[in-house]
């Protein structure tokens, strides 16, 4: 069957070229202002949701023999990438937030039920580790090189003569204080975060679908509606058990 996200995708392209010139423009300008000062972090090259971790040994073990009992998403994802779907695909097709993948992969990848494609490594992590919240933003700023390890010793340095006189400042704002990152700086970083908790509707997206063989269309349309409604039920109970393990905030 083919993948859902490739069906987001197909109805993208088969947009007339003079309306994806506009859409490319206004999306490119968009990143660009919201990314501002990071506009390495949508470098497609290393994005996160392209990754595709591949399950070691011990990961293939564990979902066979599942001996941790760990909770259904786990050994959902594990199978998806079994399966030789990539992060973006996983994401959209079990409904979740790129928030909760990335959580789940930082904890598969700590137990080493996955290793990771030499591309991108370090700084794809990073983003991974941020967005699930295993990276606070002073750590995550030094891993993609926005500031250096001094830089990151004199703020918590700093923080620290701050805590100690009882003023409680988050680390965010002493970077911007000592000049090491910008207002702007934040705001995107806010933005990454933010948004990664938002989870794409799987009631848009469809409308223009062509198939290349029109009599496939209907049938095809029909078994992708019925396939959406029968993940829409088994998310209902699955995010559930993921907030309550993964301590997952909507």
């Amino acid at each position: 069957m083919q993948k859902i996200s490739d069906l987001y995708i197909q109805n993208i392209k088969s947009l007339p070229i003079w309306v994806k010139q506009v859409i490319t423009k206004e999306i490119f300008d968009d990143l660009n202002k919201k990314l501002e000062e990071f506009n390495e972090l949508a470098d497609i090259d290393s994005l996160f949701q392209y990754m595709r971790p591949k399950v070691t040994f011990k990961g293939k073990q564990e979902l066979q023999e599942k001996s941790m009992a760990l909770s259904g998403g786990y050994y959902v994802f594990l199978q998806d990438l079994i399966d030789d779907n990539d992060i973006f695909e996983i994401t959209i097709k079990n409904n979740w937030t790129l928030a909760d993948s990335a959580r789940i992969f930082c904890r598969l990848y700590e137990l080493e039920f996955l290793s990771i494609p030499d591309y991108g490594t370090s700084k794809t992590v990073s983003v991974a580790m941020f967005i699930a919240g295993k990276l606070k933003t002073g750590e995550f700023l030094k891993r993609i090189n926005k500031i250096s390890t001094i830089q990151l010793e004199q703020a918590i340095r700093y923080q620290k003569e701050l805590n100690d006189e009882g003023r409680h400042i988050k680390m965010a704002s002493i970077l911007i204080k000592l000049g090491f990152i910008t207002d702007k700086g934040l705001d995107s970083l806010l933005l990454l975060k933010d948004e990664a908790k938002k989870r794409l509707p799987l009631n848009i997206g469809f409308a223009s679908v062509k198939l290349q063989n029109p009599e496939e269309e209907a049938g095809h349309i029909e078994r992708l509606q019925r396939e959406l409604a029968r993940l829409e039920n088994e998310n209902t109970i699955m995010k559930k058990r993921l907030k309550k393990l993964l301590n997952i905030n909507d």
